[in-house]
């Protein structure tokens, strides 16, 4: 069977599974033999994207963020793909700790798509400190030398464009606009603040704007609080669970 794309999940230089067959190794070890075997792949598959959760429980610091970068240069030809962490309502057990632990964010769903909100406190950065290197590492993947580098080592020519429009769109340039303008009013905007830290419930104008602007007309068909929801509907539902089987 030939394959003309591959989107393995690296995920975590230390934690999240093991997708990446390296369970066992840890930092740059890792990243040492995640490159061999994505170089590897190169040689069958024209296409590669690697994607990688940021913002997770094990990491702290800058050397998640460093060591992705070392990756992207050991593998230069690969598609870095970045995903905020994002709990999706029972979709992992883990979701239950996050709610137990108060750090879930009310986002609306219209935003949990990986990348235009993070709807978890982070355990171990302040917002401004992660949007910092979370901007930090995307400019550096989306360079002008790693988008040279990608496309100079790419041999297939429809891989090779893919990756630069993508780059230079909505994925690349264009989250890197974003995410600045997220740190901006992070800084700027008190009720944006405390609407991260979980101290306000209130869905900052930022974010009903985008809201308002990708429905249109059909923004004005949306019924009175359609928009909200209850963050901790997983936990209430499994407490509620315990209740009626009188395990309370």
């Amino acid at each position: 069977m030939d394959f003309s794309a591959l989107l393995p999940g690296v995920e975590s230089w230390y934690d999240l599974g093991n997708k990446s067959r390296a369970a066992h190794i840890r930092g740059e070890e890792k990243v040492n033999q995640v490159s061999e075997h994505i170089n590897m792949i190169f040689r069958y598959v024209p296409y590669v994207q690697t994607n990688f959760v940021l913002g997770l429980d094990s990491d702290s610091g800058p050397e998640p963020f460093e060591l992705t970068k070392r990756f992207i240069d050991k593998s230069p030809n690969a598609f870095p793909g970045y995903s905020l962490l994002t709990a999706f309502g029972e979709a992992a057990p883990l979701n239950l700790e996050y709610q137990r632990s108060h750090r879930v964010l009310p986002f609306p769903f219209h935003f949990l798509n990986n990348h235009l909100a993070m709807n978890i406190k982070p355990l171990n950065y302040n917002w401004v400190d992660f949007y910092d290197k979370v901007i930090d590492l995307t400019e550096y993947s989306f360079s002008p030398r790693a988008l040279y580098r990608r496309f100079r080592g790419i041999p297939n020519y429809t891989s090779k464009w893919m990756n630069l429009m993508r780059a230079i769109s909505s994925e690349g340039y264009g989250r890197i606009r974003f995410f600045r303008k997220v740190r901006e009013q992070l800084i700027k905007d008190k009720s944006f603040r405390d609407y991260f830290e979980g101290e306000s419930q209130e869905l900052p104008e930022f974010y009903t704007n985008i809201v308002k602007k990708d429905l249109g007309v059909w923004w004005n068909w949306l019924p009175q609080g359609a928009i909200n929801h209850n963050p901790n509907a997983y936990l209430k539902k499994k407490a509620e669970h315990k209740v009626a089987v009188g395990v309370l």
